[in-house]
């Protein structure tokens, strides 16, 4: 299903569910075919777009609680930036920022979009991340 280059709707979606279960050298590598597939087809299907947003803040949570470098997620950071400013992916674009900042160590921008997150009510979605 995702291992050729004919990702849909169905390969973003198991991907997005099962990413948080693989190691992350294997995690970065269907990562980024993921990435590559969306940026070679961009969607317009509000399905798609919310499945790799959704991959890629699972992936992100997979770097921080692997103790990935930074490096790892330097791609998915840009990613998330590029993806289109649809309203169904707000929440996954504030995490994108959210681990952005702990990767940068940036405490006062961690507090800011801790608060932030909290206030829209997703504090459950971060309590895991100890920082």
């Amino acid at each position: 299903m995702i291992v050729n280059e004919d990702w849909d709707r169905t390969s973003y979606h198991f991907l997005s569910q099962a990413v948080i279960f693989l190691d992350i050298d294997n995690a970065k590598e269907l990562v980024d075919r993921a990435y590559s597939a969306y940026r070679k087809h961009p969607a317009i299907d509000t399905f798609i777009i919310q499945f790799v947003a959704l991959i890629a803040v699972n992936y992100l949570n997979c770097c921080y609680h692997q103790h990935a470098d930074k490096s790892y997620a330097l791609s998915t950071f840009k990613f998330l930036k590029d993806l289109p400013p649809e309203p169904a992916i707000g929440l996954n674009k504030l995490l994108g920022l959210f681990y952005e900042a702990i990767f940068d160590n940036n405490q006062e921008k961690i507090a800011r979009l801790r608060h932030v997150i909290g206030d829209c009510g997703y504090a459950a979605v971060i309590d895991d991340i100890k920082v």
